[in-house]
């Protein structure tokens, strides 16, 4: 009788564990997709502002850009519901053929893609210009997460750890390095070692990864001029405030106009072309003057929100797979985000990284989304058992 009772009883708590867990990552989902929605939004209303000026310049239309972004918002919409509801188990499936379509598609800039600024970083096909670089993206995170599950047990040693991480990194590296794009090779970089910190492989390992990576990023730097001057207008802006440290000054104007209020949503006088890229990789600047800095503080406290919820998500991930693959999903939104911010306020060098949610952009909007499906569709596994 005494054993059936504490039977009963080692049921029912672990019922209430199960439900407890289950809250808990239900109010995780919910942080994640409204913080999501919120910065979506404010991104559609920015890019029609921040895009006006350019719009009407290039297709007589002010609405151009928002109207793309707003299909932007739509198709990203259908992949982050889809991406929700696919278990996140079936990515290490079709891991390596997603890999292998990844590095084809970044082949195939470098073959034919669009130039831009002195770089392929566009594949047109028809209508739709298409980035490979943001999907290798989620390609790298799912392909690593796979073969580090894999070699759990064997990451001790150098060989099995280096093997994947040279495989994987290495080959989108360069091919990501031939467009050229430092900073999205940098960003990859960066969320290689989140997904090495929290698996297996030893952390002084990491660390020595992780430094090997800097020395390489800034090897890279130093060798083209065009990089080397990004560095000196970050440093000194003002010793060519007409060239290398143009962009970067006007968007402190930009936030400096602004205030603690803003000057009013609509009403930025950087876009009228004073600030490059206004509606891209520097629409935090137009943030920061349209809505001051209870905007701008306001949008870094959303992207705070949406880190710490992502990994709480990887903490709670029911095996290593899927801690791997939230953590190195949260990594990348988390550092995107920091990059891009930083180098608008002139604390890291400008990489012309986008906002991510925000900066206008479908295939960046749309790759962002379906990969926040799959840390929900993470969070909600995390809930049973």
């Amino acid at each position: 009788m005494t054993s059936n009772v504490t039977s009963i009883a080692r049921i029912r708590t672990a019922a209430r564990a199960r439900a407890e867990r289950a809250k808990s990552n239900n109010r995780t989902t919910t942080v994640l997709l409204l913080v999501a929605m919120v910065l979506v939004v404010i991104g559609l209303g920015e890019t029609m502002s921040a895009s006006s000026t350019v719009g009407i310049n290039q297709a007589a239309d002010r609405f151009y850009f928002f109207k793309r972004q707003l299909l932007g918002v739509g198709l990203g919409l259908v992949a982050l519901v889809v991406a929700s509801r696919v278990p996140y188990t079936f990515y290490r499936r079709i891991a390596l053929p997603l890999f292998g379509a990844t590095v084809a598609g970044l082949i195939a800039v470098l073959v034919m893609g669009l130039e831009e600024g002195g770089a392929r970083r566009w594949l047109v096909l028809g209508p739709v210009n298409f980035q490979p670089s943001e999907l290798a993206k989620f390609a790298v995170i799912v392909l690593l997460a796979a073969l580090l599950e894999r070699k759990a047990r064997n990451l001790q040693t150098w060989g099995h750890l280096l093997a994947p991480v040279t495989f994987v990194a290495g080959t989108v590296a360069v091919l990501i390095m031939k467009q050229p794009d430092l900073g999205t090779t940098v960003l990859i970089g960066l969320v290689v070692m989140a997904v090495l910190w929290v698996s297996p492989a030893p952390g002084h390992r990491v660390i020595l990864l992780g430094v090997a990576g800097a020395i390489a990023a800034v090897a890279l730097a130093l060798v083209a001029d065009y990089r080397m001057d990004r560095i000196t207008g970050f440093l000194d802006p003002w010793s060519n405030a007409s060239a290398e440290g143009y962009q970067l000054i006007q968007g402190y104007y930009a936030l400096g106009d602004g205030g603690i209020f803003g000057v009013g949503l609509g009403a930025s006088r950087a876009r009228w072309f004073y600030l490059p890229n206004a509606h891209t990789d520097f629409i935090f600047a137009i943030i920061g003057e349209e809505t001051g800095l209870i905007g701008a503080m306001t949008v870094i406290g959303l992207f705070i929100a949406l880190a710490v919820a992502g990994w709480a998500v990887a903490s709670r991930a029911p095996d290593l797979f899927g801690k791997m693959l939230a953590t190195g999903i949260t990594a990348w939104i988390s550092f995107q985000a920091l990059i891009n911010i930083g180098g608008v306020l002139g604390v890291l060098p400008i990489t012309g990284i986008a906002l991510p949610f925000v900066s206008f952009g479908s295939t960046a909007l749309v790759t962002s989304m379906a990969a926040l499906g799959v840390l929900v569709n993470v969070s909600q596994q995390g809930g049973k058992g």
